[in-house]
């Protein structure tokens, strides 16, 4: 059974000339803790914290009746895994699926994860590896109008979509959501089958085990999106990439995934370019590597679009940089505005100055 997930218009055909944006959702906001969701790169915040594991515990200690944090396998993968299918199937569906939608037999996807991963080693997995996961997970499933990806934007880009209530973000569909912030690796010669102690950071003999599994994902993915597609970018970045950079999950396995013939292809990419408020513009839409990248999408026979600082994500984030010195002049008419929508007139001493044209200095400021 063939299944679209929501889109305004579920015609791949019907496309806007000009940018349409939905105005943000802001109920269950999030932030992760996490500084990747790749697995291979999941860190603990603090080490010092660490308990010492005893050699008793060794094999799997998260049996000893009290949660030791390690590096290991995360506790309780299966029933975390389990559970978060059904919780996605059945209490989410209304966000994600159609009353038409196959479900999927959770215990069955979580089999053959776990056939793909346990008594195996980490350092021997590939991009084949979890082929029959996300073949089940994601069967007959087309993300329209609404996909959204990401690069270096992970906490914004997830803020906006508002776990699927907005967009659809690779970590929104069933095959990541339920493995997304989990760490696994497998144990050959194990009672266990998954070391519960320590995975490994990196294999060096085999490049593609640390993306065994999101790079699959992140393929699989870009191969189900269809219509209208969103990225989000970062014109501010302080690492010394660019915005749009070779070697980025979106790049390495989504962008030349993306499908460009066929009912369901790609008919427009919309780049959403933010600039964090107190840091310096580095790229704006039409520079640098956005140049590049335009000319990707437009080789693909695909219509390009960019916008700088769209409303939306201004607001996202001042929200959480309320101090920040673009922020502080929204802050002071928001303040101003409520005033009179409550009280009928303003409490402060700021002079009465139109909401619309404060927020046109703040985006010029970007321009």
């Amino acid at each position: 059974m063939m299944m679209d997930i929501n889109s305004t218009t579920l015609s791949v055909e019907n496309q806007s000339s000009s940018i349409h944006l939905r105005a943000p959702s802001f109920s269950g906001i999030y932030h992760t803790n996490l500084l990747s969701h790749s697995p291979s790169q999941i860190m603990n915040k603090n080490e010092n914290e660490m308990k010492l594991i005893s050699k008793q515990n060794q094999l799997n200690p998260c049996n000893n009746g009290s949660y030791i944090k390690t590096n290991g396998t995360t506790c309780g993968l299966k029933e975390i895994m389990i559970g978060r299918c059904n919780e996605y199937q059945y209490i989410k569906r209304g966000l994600y699926l159609s009353n038409t939608t196959e479900i999927k037999n959770c215990t069955k996807l979580y089999e053959l994860f776990e056939s793909a991963a346990r008594y195996k080693s980490y350092c021997n997995t590939n991009m084949s590896t979890y082929e029959s996961y996300f073949q089940y997970a994601l069967d007959g499933v087309h993300v329209i109008n609404r996909a959204l990806f990401w690069s270096g934007t992970y906490g914004l880009a997830h803020a906006y979509s508002n776990r699927g209530i907005n967009y659809i973000t690779l970590e929104d569909t069933l095959a990541a959501a339920m493995a997304d912030g989990l760490l696994w690796c497998g144990k050959e010669n194990d009672t266990e089958g998954f070391d519960y102690v320590s995975c490994p950071r990196n294999c060096k003999d085999n490049i593609w085990a640390d993306d065994a599994f999101w790079g699959l994902a992140s393929r699989t993915y870009a191969q189900k999106v269809a219509g209208e597609i969103y990225l989000v970018l970062n014109g501010s970045r302080t690492d010394g990439h660019p915005s749009f950079r070779n070697g980025s999950y979106f790049t390495t396995y989504e962008l030349p995934n993306l499908q460009k013939t066929g009912q369901y292809r790609v008919t427009k990419m919309i780049v959403l370019l933010m600039h964090a408020p107190d840091q310096k513009v580095i790229e704006k839409c039409g520079e640098k590597s956005l140049r590049s990248l335009e000319t990707i999408i437009r080789g693909y026979n695909i219509d390009y679009g960019c916008k700088d600082d769209p409303e939306e994500l201004i607001l996202i984030m001042c929200s959480d940089q309320w101090e920040a010195r673009e922020c502080q002049i929204a802050r002071k008419v928001l303040r101003q505005q409520w005033d009179i929508k409550v009280y009928g007139k303003s409490n402060t001493i700021y002079h009465s100055i139109s909401f619309l044209f404060l927020f046109s200095i703040i985006i010029n400021y970007f321009l």
